[in-house]
């Protein structure tokens, strides 16, 4: 019984070994496993991140792309519009250039004739000025011609008030 004994404590050591062993293997055939899995599960993380920034890039672009599109059909649209008022509108400006060309031509005709009337009246305005210096140098002569002879008569009426105070006689006066 002792070998028996002996036996089975070896047996039962040899399978906790074995189980033990097994047990170590099977832990680093399970961590090799899970560090693979793990790297290869970031990598596709990371594949994943990368292709949905692509797919947002994408996105954006696409996003742009319709709002040019909208726009550049809106500037169509617009440009359709305004050519159709540019068009009305030029055809309303050569009208009116038409009837502002025959009213410059009438114009310049009547100006043509106010430059001749003014022309004229530039000379009987110099002629009236030449006759009106002429009557204002007159006018300043007779003045000075008026002043003189109220000194006279001054003087005259201060001779005569002298002869009546002095009773006639003109020693004192």
């Amino acid at each position: 019984m002792a070998v028996m004994k002996k036996d089975v404590n070896l047996g039962l050591l040899l399978l906790i070994v074995a189980a033990l062993v097994m047990f170590s293997g099977f832990t680093v055939y399970y961590q090799t496993t899970f560090k693979n899995v793990s790297e290869s599960f970031e990598i596709k993380l990371k594949e994943l991140e990368t292709v949905e920034r692509d797919l947002q890039a994408k996105k954006g672009l696409l996003n742009e792309t319709s709002v040019q599109l909208q726009l550049k059909s809106q500037k169509e649209a617009d440009l359709s519009k305004k050519f159709v008022e540019t068009e009305s509108e030029r055809e309303q400006l050569e009208t009116d250039k038409n009837k502002l060309t025959a009213d410059l031509s009438a114009t310049k005709s009547e100006l043509a004739g106010t430059k001749t009337q003014l022309e004229q009246t530039k000379v009987q305005l110099s002629n009236t000025l030449t006759d009106l210096a002429k009557k204002t140098a007159d006018l300043s002569n007779a003045l000075s011609d008026v002043k003189k002879f109220k000194d006279q008569v001054t003087d005259r009426d201060k001779r005569i008030a002298c002869l009546k105070s002095n009773g006639g006689t003109s020693e004192t006066c």
